[in-house]
């Protein structure tokens, strides 16, 4: 009877025990929350329900306990034989699902109320159990508060990234309250509302990268720059780790399992003993962080990512250090036409695709949907003072990290850099490395907000 969308499926299934929180407006609410369920899940989930409005008619209390078995509450009863508590967490110890509305009574349509602190309770004593957020859209208007007749609208259901809980029991509630209410507004639930196109338009998110060999400092700028825009912005950072700033501030995220298998497989890249070792970890690397890069713009509301290199330009200025004699700006162009999906500008049996067999691997296993960065900022240093801030690191080097290496890698991210302005019109610029952080900052920030007409 109702047309239901389900996005983000897969951050539900990453788990074998899970809470879900969900925003309450309709009796339609438990259903759509049933039917995201593996179906092995759904004997072993629990809904927390009110026991005094569904017990007014016997039929329908027992229709209810038979088809999702709920854990039954009676509000405003504080006895400790009524505690709710009590029952989640002998569910929660014999490795139960829940599913809880922490508003704790149906609101008003589209407008999430405040939580009870009960969720908050629950989670301080359970902080290893992962709660995975849900924001729906739709059981509202299908089957409204007061409302006998379902009518066949429409339901979107936004499964969101799961968080862990950490604090006392008022900062965990005020916590989820806060995720929930950034799933309602992220850009996945703006989509499925009705928009102006050109309200939809001024949403995208702008995409800037920082390029530059090992110890060049681009890690450091690329940071030291996300926090100055995150004065007038919401900025999102993709370095070694994700990061997210406000108003100058690093600013707490829902974590994704992208992120710890990509920190994993990079943490493997840095140690391998040769180039031919560290190829296959590293390229791999660079797509789950592209993944994550679209991940980040899918369920987060950042204004502004900042991208401590770009993992579809670093791709292609490697491939320098591997195949530099024929590595060259039209070759260059058609990489980046190809790793982009650009179809049309580079043909089947192009000579590309024998220079680098890894094209025509990663066409097969449609890898090839990497996004392009709106503004790309170079940082240039001499590899001799590049290696002498490795050395005072005084961490085990990289095994590209000596000044051939980076010499050559120097040169393919210039040749990059050349290409993407020529043949794409991306806006570049490059950052003299060796001047002091401050006057880096400052070049690159009036550079993004010249080029990208981002204001102040």
């Amino acid at each position: 009877m109702f047309g239901v969308t389900v996005i983000g499926r897969e951050n539900l299934r990453q788990f074998g025990r899970f809470i879900i929180i969900a925003n309450h407006n309709s009796h339609l609410d438990i259903c759509l929350l049933f039917s995201i369920l593996k179906i092995a899940d759904i004997s072993r989930t629990h809904a927390v329900a009110d026991r005094a409005y569904f017990s007014s008619s016997r039929l329908l209390f027992n229709f209810v306990t038979f088809l999702f078995n709920p854990v039954w509450v009676i509000r405003g009863d504080t006895s400790r034989e009524s505690d709710p508590l009590e029952r989640l967490k002998s569910l929660i110890d014999g490795g139960r699902n829940l599913i809880i509305f922490p508003e704790g009574t149906r609101g008003k349509p589209g407008e999430l109320e405040h939580f009870r602190s009960g969720i908050g309770r629950l989670m301080a004593q359970y902080p290893e159990v992962p709660v995975v957020p849900v924001f729906l859209m739709g059981p509202e208007r299908a089957l409204p508060k007061m409302s006998v007749v379902p009518l066949p609208f429409w339901n979107t259901v936004i499964i969101g990234p799961l968080h862990v809980c950490k604090g006392s029991h008022r900062e965990i509630t005020h916590t989820l309250e806060h995720v929930l209410a950034e799933l309602a507004r992220s850009e996945t639930a703006r989509r499925h509302q009705r928009m102006p196109v050109r309200e939809k338009a001024d949403k995208r998110t702008v995409t800037i990268a920082f390029l530059g060999i090992d110890g060049s400092g681009k890690s450091t700028i690329s940071r030291m720059t996300a926090q100055e825009l995150s004065e007038s912005c919401r900025v999102c950072l993709i370095s070694d780790r994700l990061e997210f700033f406000r108003q100058g501030k690093p600013s707490d995220y829902q974590p994704l399992v992208t992120e710890k298998i990509r920190e994993a497989i990079s943490r493997y890249a840095k140690k391998a003993q040769s180039l031919k070792l560290y190829k296959i970890p590293k390229l791999a690397e660079l797509l789950l962080r592209d993944y994550l890069q679209r991940e980040v713009k899918r369920w987060y509301l950042a204004d502004v990512v900042v991208l401590d290199g770009s993992p579809l330009l670093n791709m292609v200025a490697w491939a320098g250090l591997y195949r530099e004699k024929v590595v060259d700006n039209e070759t260059c162009s058609k990489a980046i036409a190809v790793l982009t999906g650009g179809k049309a500008a580079v043909g089947e049996h192009d000579p590309v695709y024998t220079q680098f067999p890894e094209l025509t691997v990663m066409k097969r296993l449609k890898l090839t949907k990497m996004g392009l960065p709106d503004a790309v900022a170079f940082i240039e240093v001499s590899p001799r003072m590049a290696c002498s801030r490795i050395d005072a690191r005084g961490e085990q080097k990289q095994v590209h990290e000596t000044e051939e290496k980076l010499e050559k890698l120097s040169g393919g991210y210039h040749m990059v850099c050349d290409t993407i302005n020529r043949y794409y019109h991306v806006p570049m610029t490059v950052l003299n490395g060796e001047d002091t952080r401050e006057h880096i900052v400052s070049a690159a920030l009036d550079f993004i907000r010249s080029s990208l007409a981002l204001g102040e």
